[in-house]
């Protein structure tokens, strides 16, 4: 390709002095006449949330991304370089996750052999509500032209169908294409009103050049908000007609709160209805912390199936009624309970013939607690803010306007609104029957057990009682915020303590590798937010091995990130699934082959933490392990010092950049621990698998 073909395809018109056309710059002040794509897109990100950009280089995005080192038009985005795709949508993820509605996480990707390399953990993105936006850079409409017309495969091109477009028109909330500057403001605010109404991914992609070309100035346009549908007041009405009666008759309520209490920004308002209710409340394991576990009213702990604490189970299958809320119903948060094939023998693990359910946009009353002629009850335009707030209105102010109105419509309600005012603003059995016994049971070892090898229970016990706990309570803001990984880890640590927002572990999509990637962008959601919060991330050793290069982002980024490996040279939740006999002492099961993780024993994991420019440490004790978490408790470790060939003053061979580049790497302070647990072990929740 000659140097002006280069430019005419891959350059914004105006950066060559030969270009016939010249689009206008942007900068701070930038008025009708100065406003560029490049800019709208950037005003419009940092306006939704988004603070720091995973960027990868490619020359199909790269006008783009160099928006993002220019003070004048970057509009405070931060660009971070990761080391992969998945590894940079990943920590997206997380920070979009972290921020309980208030952040948006960002990854930019070239065409083709970038975007495509997203797409898994975009999808998980989707599944899971995630508000992430992925910009990717496409070529020109020239270049399709080109290829249409004569036949030229451009470079990182599938077939010039649009390939890239189609794909994430399926695993995102929205998909647009700009290669029109008069519609790019438009289907700019269309696809970011998206991402944050909905909470999921959106996909923007730019055709290669015109990162630069003028369009109107986002100052002459209404700021982007939340749009939900409006809410049908006729149908939230009848629907809270049917829920009220059912609610003053119950006698063992619980409160199920989901993700979606999160990911919609309702924390406060369901808080106060809890209060309101006087319930025990519950959180699903996707939902885990979505209210702090430290002073949130009525906390009962964390439900997840038979893999949950007894007593937890026993609260669940006594309720008469579980008013479920926000609350995403997957194999993983149900397990052992919930299954694709149908036993009409067998009743269902789930009271599900006792609850209300509200989530995604719609309601419905389970058979069970309607009359016998009514059968289940469904509402599909309910939405679950609305609904909570019209609850606790009703249910303290039973004089007031919202159940006058009510009452007016269902004249039925009128016994319901005179038992709720004889119960003075509360539900007329409440405060209902708790938890039996500790919110959080998990024993302490014994001094003779420090000196055994680490097991899965073990492993929590310490991590728990040793550094969770020792935060004393969530205002100080200081309590870190925990990863679990997909596998035996997420069930492990299903009932440890953490702070609101404090833990993240994917739940239904379940990919494993996610959270060492995952947690740098946590870690930058909280330092966006203001926290001081340490990011802790544990993942096995399988998992590790698919996402290990995170580790290298956050030594550049010089976050104070803990990296906890189990190192037990097992696909432990593989071999869990396909036949848990393994794990049992008394069965001659052995693993199966495919289970098997060959870096284990390869690895050396303190210098591989060496390497990467962190600290590492290798545990195989109780005892061991109580001392690095001592360590860990007191603080990151002194900053490695960069060792490359040209980490000092600039050297003959030593690249040189641009004064206004990406800030230098930073020393690094992260901690990676290989523990190395007992292989054949099961989580003492998990073990009802054995029979």
């Amino acid at each position: 390709m000659t140097q002006s073909m280069f430019r005419r395809h891959f350059r914004t018109p105006g950066t060559e002095s030969s270009s016939a056309v010249r689009p206008l710059r942007a900068s701070a002040a930038a008025g009708p006449a100065t406003e560029t794509i490049a800019s709208y897109l950037n005003k419009r990100l940092a306006e939704i949330g988004v603070r720091y950009v995973m960027a990868i280089p490619g020359d199909y995005i790269s006008d783009w991304v160099e928006t993002l080192d220019d003070p004048e038009v970057n509009a405070g985005l931060v660009r971070v370089h990761p080391n992969n795709e998945m590894c940079a949508t990943y920590a997206a993820d997380g920070f979009g996750r972290a921020g309980g509605g208030k952040t948006v996480g960002c990854v930019s990707t070239t065409y083709g052999v970038g975007a495509l390399n997203a797409v898994q953990a975009v999808a998980g993105a989707y599944v899971e509500h995630v508000p992430l936006v992925l910009v990717n850079g496409s070529p020109s409409v020239a270049q399709f032209n080109s290829q249409r017309d004569q036949g030229v495969l451009w470079h990182h091109m599938f077939d010039g169908s649009l390939t890239d477009l189609r794909i994430y028109e399926q695993i995102t909330r929205m998909a647009i294409r700009i290669d029109n500057p008069a519609l790019a403001p438009d289907l700019i605010d269309a696809a970011l009103t998206a991402c944050i109404t909905d909470s999921r991914p959106v996909y923007i992609e730019i055709a290669n050049t015109l990162e630069g070309y003028a369009v109107a100035p986002v100052s002459g346009r209404a700021k982007l908000k939340k749009s939900p549908i409006p809410q049908n007041t006729l149908s939230l009405d009848e629907a809270m007609s049917m829920v009220l009666p059912i609610l003053v008759d119950s006698k063992r309520l619980v409160v199920l709160g989901g993700v979606e209490v999160a990911r919609f920004g309702i924390q406060d308002r369901f808080r106060q209805m809890l209060k309101v209710l006087k319930a025990p409340f519950l959180s699903s394991l996707l939902g885990k912390s979505i209210l702090s576990e430290y002073d949130t009213p009525y906390f009962s702990g964390t439900y997840n199936g038979r893999n949950s604490q007894q007593n937890v189970q026993d609260l669940v299958n006594a309720a008469d009624v579980i008013l479920s809320l926000g609350v995403q119903e997957t194999d993983f948060n149900f397990s052992g309970v919930a299954s694709a094939d149908f036993n009409p023998l067998q009743p269902p693990g789930l009271p599900l013939q006792g609850s209300i359910e509200v989530r995604m946009g719609a309601a419905r009353i389970n058979a069970g607690l309607t009359l016998q002629d009514q059968g289940e009850l469904y509402w599909g335009d309910i939405q679950l803010e609305a609904f909570v707030g019209l609850l606790q209105e009703v249910v303290c102010e039973p004089s007031g306007p919202a159940m006058q109105s009510l009452v007016s419509q269902f004249p039925a309600l009128a016994p319901v609104q005179a038992a709720l005012q004889a119960a003075n603003g509360q539900l007329p059995n409440a405060p209902f029957p708790g938890l039996s016994g500790d919110i959080w049971s998990i024993p302490k070892l014994t001094p003779e057990q420090y000196r055994d090898q680490i097991t899965w229970d073990s492993f929590k016990s310490l991590l728990h009682h040793n550094y969770l706990t020792s935060f004393g309570n969530d205002e100080n803001q200081d309590a870190p915020v925990l990863l679990a990984d997909t596998g035996l880890t997420f069930y492990n640590l299903n009932n440890v303590k953490v702070p609101q927002n404090g833990f993240i572990a994917q739940l239904a999509w379940g990919a494993i590798g996610y959270s060492p990637a995952a947690s740098y962008g946590v870690k930058l959601a909280q330092m966006a937010l203001g926290s001081r919060r340490r990011v802790i991330s544990v993942s096995g050793d399988g998992a590790f091995s698919q996402s290990s290069n995170a580790i290298g982002t956050i030594a550049a980024l010089g976050l104070d990130n803990v990296v906890f490996v189990m190192a037990n040279g097992v696909f432990a939740i593989e071999q869990f699934l396909i036949n848990a006999q393994a794990f049992n002492p008394q069965s001659k099961t052995a693993f199966a082959p495919f289970t098997r993780v060959p870096e284990t024993s390869l690895w050396q994991w303190v210098k591989l933490a060496e390497g990467f420019g962190g600290v590492g440490y290798e545990v195989t004790t109780n005892a061991e392990l109580a001392d690095v978490l001592e360590k860990i408790k007191a603080g990151p470790p002194q900053p490695a010092q960069p060792n490359g060939p040209c980490s000092g003053s600039p050297a003959p061979g030593c690249c040189t950049f641009a004064p206004d580049a990406t800030p230098d790497v930073r020393p690094s302070t992260f901690t990676l621990v290989a523990v190395r647990n007992v292989c054949n072990d099961l989580p003492s929740n998990t073990r009802w698998k054995l029979g």
